[in-house]
């Protein structure tokens, strides 16, 4: 992968000096795959788009497992339940 100003520097030939991509690998030394890939890409952000948050696997459980741990609190210490019975 290129880094933003060879990137750059590429598109610029190709877009505003109107070059080839067969000119452009030769005066770049790089590939003629890599000048089209970069010449062709239209989003110059380098970083991914941001995941959304995925669902726990415990969602489905956290009001059993809430209503566990309120009635904990009124049972004694000894029986209460253990984060492995949880």
């Amino acid at each position: 992968m290129l880094t933003m100003i060879p990137q750059h520097h590429i598109k610029y030939l190709y877009e505003y000096k109107g070059m080839s991509l067969r000119a452009i690998a030769k005066e770049t030394g790089h590939s003629f795959q890599t000048i089209k890939k970069y010449a062709n890409k239209e989003d110059d952000n380098p970083f991914p788009t941001p995941r959304k948050p995925k669902q726990s696997k415990l969602d489905p459980y956290k009001a059993q497992i809430d209503e566990w741990l309120e009635e904990d609190r009124k049972v004694p210490r000894k029986q209460r339940h253990t984060g492995t019975r949880v």
